[in-house]
C-alpha cells in the first residue's frame, strides 16, 4: 500500500496505481452524472424562488429588504443568501434552465473532492474512497439550494482546523476570515462555521487549562496551537461573517429559523424517520465514527465536542444530515490514518501533475456528459418541471387573466413567483416573511383541521391554485362558491365568488 502511495506522490505507475485512478475517477464523476440522466434538480421547491430573488438583484442592483413577489410586499424581508441567489441568475442568464441541473452537478463534484480529503485523501485511499462514497449516498437527495454552499465550505473549514492541529501548517488560518466574508454572503449556514469554531476554541482553551495545572484528565493534546492566533483568527472570521448586506440580523435570523414554532410542517425540520436506507447509513457512518474514537481511547476534545454536536442536531432535523456526514467522515478517516501510524496525511495543497490531470479529466468527462444527456431545449426541459410544478396551470392563468387576490399551495410559491410573476404569491418557502401565526394557520387549513373561513388569504382569494394530490385541493369541489376552472394530473384551478 505504501509503495502505491509514494507511486502516486511522485507520478510513477505501479501495479495498483492504475485501479486506484480509475476508483477516484469513478468516485469524483458517477453522482454528478447520475444528475444527468435524472434531472433530479427540477423537483426542487426552493430553488426557484432564489432563481427568481437572484434575477431581480441582477434588474435592480440592490438587496431585498421588503416580501418581494408576495401580497405581503409591506413586512421586511432580507435576502441572506443573495449571493448564491445571483450566481444561481447567472447560470440561468448563461445555460436557461439548464442551469439547475448544472449547479446540482458542480455541488456533487465538490461534495466527492471534499469527503474524500477529509477522509485523509491520497495516503489513506481505500478507506478514504469508501468514506467518501458512503457521504455521497447519504447526501445524494440534497438538492441545488444555497444550502449546497454550507456544506463544502463547512468541509474545506473543517479541513483546515484539523489540518492546523495535526501539521502546524498555522499559515492555512489566513484563509478563513475569506472563506467567511464569501460564506457569510452566500447562505445563511456560516452560522454552523462560526459554531464549529467556537468548538475549536473551547477544546484549546480546556487542554491549556489542563497543561497549567500539569493534569491528564482529556490525554496529551497534540500541537499546541497557539491561543493568541487561535483567538485572533476567530475574531477576524467574526467580523468577515458581518461584512454583507444585513450584517447581525444574519444570527439572530438564523436562531429564529431553527427554533420556529412551525418547523414540525416543513420537510427537512423534522427528526429521520428512518424509512430511507440513507438515514440508516448515515447511522452506521455515526456509530462508526464513535468506536473510531473508542478503539483509539482519544480524549481530543475538538473532533469529540464537533461529532457531539452534530450528532445532536441531525437526530433534531433532517437539514442537520450533513454536518453529521462530513464529520464522521473526517473522524473515520483519521483514526485510521492514526491507527496506521502514517500520520495526518497530506496537506490540503500538496497536489502532483499526476492528481491535477485526473480532475480534470473527471471534470472534462462530467462536461461532456451534461452536454450531450442533458436537454439543451427549453421546452423539454420545462416539461419535465411541469412533472412537478403547475406549469400547465400557470400557462391557462396566463391566457385566461383571473381577478386577484391570488392563493397558491406554499411548496409552490417560488416556483409561481418566477413563472408566472403577474400573480402575486399568497405564501412562499422563504424563513422570517411570513407572520408565525399566519403560517401555523395556513398548514392547519391544508390539513382540514381549521375552517377555510378562517385563514382570511384563502378565504378572500379569488383565484386559487391547489394541489390535485393534496387535501384541499379535492375538498373545495364540494364547497359552495368554488368552481373549476383548469384541471391536470398536478394541479386544480378554482374561481371563487366572495362574499361581500
Amino acid at each position: 500500500m505504501r509503495n502505491a502511495d509514494a507511486a502516486l506522490d511522485d507520478g510513477r505507475l505501479s501495479g495498483d496505481t492504475l485501479p486506484r485512478l480509475l476508483v477516484l475517477f469513478f468516485l469524483l464523476t458517477i453522482a454528478a452524472s447520475l444528475e444527468c440522466l435524472k434531472l433530479s434538480a427540477f423537483r426542487e421547491p426552493e430553488i426557484w424562488g432564489h432563481l427568481r430573488s437572484g434575477m431581480w438583484i441582477l434588474q435592480n442592483k440592490a438587496w431585498p429588504q421588503s416580501g418581494l413577489f408576495s401580497q405581503s410586499n409591506d413586512l421586511p424581508w432580507r435576502d441572506f443568501s443573495w449571493g448564491s441567489d445571483v450566481v444561481a441568475a447567472v447560470v440561468f442568464r448563461v445555460a436557461g434552465l439548464r442551469a439547475l441541473p448544472a449547479l446540482l452537478v458542480g455541488f456533487r463534484f465538490s461534495l466527492a473532492i471534499v469527503t474524500f480529503l477529509l477522509a485523509g485523501g491520497w495516503r489513506n485511499f481505500w478507506p478514504a474512497a469508501g468514506l467518501s462514497a458512503a457521504a455521497q449516498y447519504v447526501l445524494f437527495a440534497m438538492s441545488p439550494t444555497p444550502a449546497c454552499v454550507s456544506v463544502i465550505l463547512f468541509g474545506a473549514e473543517l479541513l483546515v482546523l484539523l489540518n492546523v492541529r495535526e501539521s502546524r501548517d498555522v499559515k492555512l488560518w489566513k484563509g478563513l476570515p475569506l472563506l467567511f466574508l464569501l460564506w457569510a454572503n452566500l447562505d445563511l449556514g456560516f452560522v454552523y462555521g462560526i459554531v464549529l469554531y467556537v468548538v475549536f476554541l473551547a477544546a484549546l482553551l480546556v487542554e491549556k487549562y489542563q497543561q497549567s495545572r500539569d493534569a491528564q484528565w482529556f490525554g496529551k493534546p497534540g500541537f499546541p496551537v497557539p491561543l493568541r492566533a487561535a483567538f485572533g483568527s476567530g475574531a477576524a472570521c467574526f467580523l468577515a461573517s458581518l461584512l454583507n448586506p444585513y450584517t447581525f440580523h444574519a444570527y439572530t435570523s438564523f436562531w429564529a429559523n431553527e427554533f420556529g414554532p412551525v418547523n414540525h410542517n416543513l420537510p427537512g425540520y423534522t427528526a429521520m424517520g428512518f424509512r430511507q436506507p440513507r438515514d440508516y447509513v448515515l447511522m452506521l457512518l455515526g456509530m462508526s465514527a464513535y468506536l473510531a474514537l473508542g478503539l483509539l481511547r482519544s480524549r481530543d476534545l475538538f473532533p469529540i465536542g464537533a461529532l457531539a454536536g452534530c450528532t445532536a442536531l441531525a437526530f433534531y432535523e433532517q437539514r442537520g444530515n450533513w454536518l453529521l456526514a462530513l464529520v464522521s467522515v473526517a473522524v473515520i478517516g483519521r483514526a485510521v490514518l492514526q491507527k496506521r501510524a502514517d500520520g495526518a496525511g497530506e496537506g490540503l495543497f500538496d497536489w502532483n501533475i499526476r492528481r491535477a490531470a485526473l480532475l480534470t479529466a473527471a471534470f472534462t468527462s462530467l462536461f461532456v456528459v451534461f452536454i450531450f444527456r442533458v436537454p439543451s431545449k427549453q421546452d423539454v426541459l420545462l416539461g419535465r418541471v411541469a412533472e412537478t410544478f403547475p406549469v400547465r396551470a400557470a400557462d391557462y392563468l396566463r391566457g385566461h387573466p383571473q381577478p386577484s387576490p391570488f392563493f397558491n399551495v406554499e411548496r409552490w410559491g417560488g416556483f409561481l413567483a418566477w413563472y408566472l410573476p403577474e400573480y402575486p404569491v399568497a405564501i412562499d418557502s422563504r424563513r422570517g416573511l411570513y407572520p408565525e401565526e399566519m403560517e401555523a394557520s395556513y398548514f392547519k387549513v391544508m390539513n382540514a383541521d381549521i375552517p377555510l373561513r378562517d385563514f382570511p388569504p384563502m378565504n378572500q382569494a379569488r383565484t386559487l391554485v391547489m394541489d390535485k394530490a393534496g387535501i384541499m385541493g379535492q375538498a373545495l369541489r364540494g364547497v359552495s362558491g368554488f368552481q373549476v376552472l383548469y384541471e391536470d394530473d398536478i394541479a386544480i384551478v378554482y374561481s371563487h365568488e366572495t362574499k361581500e
